[in-house]
């Protein structure tokens, strides 16, 4: 008995020790979509996904919902709003058509998330692509836009104690 419990302990202990050491989580998808209305209905019916607050004022280019596909896990959809042929890359072998826009992650600490990014991303390291510019959510967590080497747009936002695991 006594050493069952020690080996439970040691799983949690290790289990816990794990979860710690990882700074950066999956949070959300943006894509662009031609009809919003039809796409909401879509994934609130097919996935039981739930539409959350969207926390920035609105735009006159595009419209916008936000998603819940899990817990911390978004889904963020958006329409641009006199144009549903946005331009997804300048590539010729990928069609003009709305779609994939960017992924978003969470990370503990902005400054150390940065700091590792100059350090070991040989894009940055080499000047491809410029340091981020640290920008602040409406609520106040810091945000930044970045590449991975193909040019994919990726959002990362500093979690807030209080509720690591979204970003509201």
């Amino acid at each position: 008995m006594i050493r069952s419990f020690l080996l439970l302990l040691f799983f949690f202990i290790a289990s816990f020790a794990i979860a710690q050491k990882s700074t950066a989580w999956y949070n959300h998808t943006l894509l662009d979509v031609q009809n919003l209305e039809s796409s909401v209905a879509f994934y609130t019916k097919v996935f039981q996904a739930d539409t959350i607050p969207y926390p920035f004022p609105p735009s006159s280019q595009y419209i916008v919902k936000w998603l819940r596909v899990g817990e911390g896990t978004e889904l963020h959809l958006s329409q641009w709003i006199n144009d549903t042929t946005k331009v997804i890359r300048d590539v010729p072998s990928v069609p003009e058509l709305v779609g994939f826009v960017h992924l978003g992650f969470m990370v503990i600490s902005m400054d150390v998330f940065v700091k590792r990014l100059m350090e070991v991303s040989s894009d940055y390291k080499s000047g491809k692509y410029k340091q981020p510019i640290i920008e602040r959510m409406p609520y106040g967590a810091k945000t930044i836009m970045i590449k991975d080497p193909d040019g994919n747009e990726i959002h990362v936002i500093e979690s807030i104690p209080a509720n690591s695991r979204t970003n509201r």
